[in-house]
């Protein structure tokens, strides 16, 4: 593990990322039609797709940045050292707040992937929340926890893109996406990421980062905002703290991967 670079070593390693810059970003708009399209899927099947809402120009220097990473055998999570994986979430501001609410809160909870060799996979099946997180008040829906997925590259069947299990039945459903695109899903709904095969393209590189609504209990410690992104020391100490939550499913832990 990389603990002992200081601001400089990671800013060499990645000279078009900045660290404790602007946290100022511009909002991608949706429309309420979009926005209303996209719930009626949500509320039903439990999961949302935007596609390609993100441009190359802004996914492009992440997706450098994380092979440098990968290059130099340090974790893929690593990369939410920067500025940048922040701010793309960041510009999803009005979605957040169209299901989650005025006050949303980014969870303590995140991570990355860079599937690149056969045999790598993503996360076996599991929820984020073992919780209910949907809720019906009066005849609304009411959401507690949204998990959003961003892949930088595209993710097919063949280089293990995202499925879930719907939350109206049993059924599962793979979901490949283009690179700038954009899944999240309720944090009750199973969910899992498929495996990289002799057949994929390209690698398979993706950010998570979980949400609450701040009218229920924080769900973990401390609740971030956008607005005052974390500091660098205290990003160093949230990614590490990362390793030990995640240890009992993600495969490349303690494996030098």
């Amino acid at each position: 593990m990389p603990d002992s670079f200081n601001e400089q070593d990671w800013l060499s390693l990645a000279p078009e990322l900045t660290i404790g810059g602007d946290v100022k970003v511009e909002d991608i708009a949706l429309s309420n039609f979009e926005l209303k399209t996209i719930a009626e899927t949500f509320w039903a099947e439990g999961y949302m797709q935007f596609p390609r809402i993100f441009q190359e120009s802004s996914i492009k220097p992440v997706r450098e940045a994380m092979q440098t990473l990968h290059d130099q055998a340090i974790p893929p999570v690593y990369i939410y050292v920067y500025d940048q994986p922040w701010q793309l979430f960041a510009r999803l501001s009005c979605l957040l707040h169209y299901f989650l609410g005025n006050n949303f809160a980014v969870l303590p909870n995140l991570w990355a992937w860079h599937l690149a060799k056969e045999g790598d996979s993503g996360w076996s099946m599991h929820r984020d929340c073992d919780a209910q997180t949907v809720f019906d008040v009066n005849g609304d829906k009411l959401l507690m926890s949204l998990s959003l997925w961003l892949p930088l590259t595209d993710a097919t069947e063949n280089n293990g893109c995202m499925s879930v299990r719907l939350r109206n039945g049993e059924a599962a459903r793979a979901l490949p996406v283009k690179a700038g695109s954009l899944l999240g899903w309720a944090q009750d709904l199973y969910h899992w990421g498929g495996a990289y095969t002799d057949q994929a393209e390209n690698p398979r590189l993706s950010l998570s980062l979980e949400f609450q609504n701040t009218a229920f209990h924080p769900l973990a410690e401390p609740l971030l905002t956008f607005s005052q992104l974390p500091s660098f020391s205290e990003r160093h100490a949230l990614i590490a703290e990362q390793f030990g939550k995640y240890r009992h499913i993600e495969s490349g832990i303690g494996k030098g991967a």
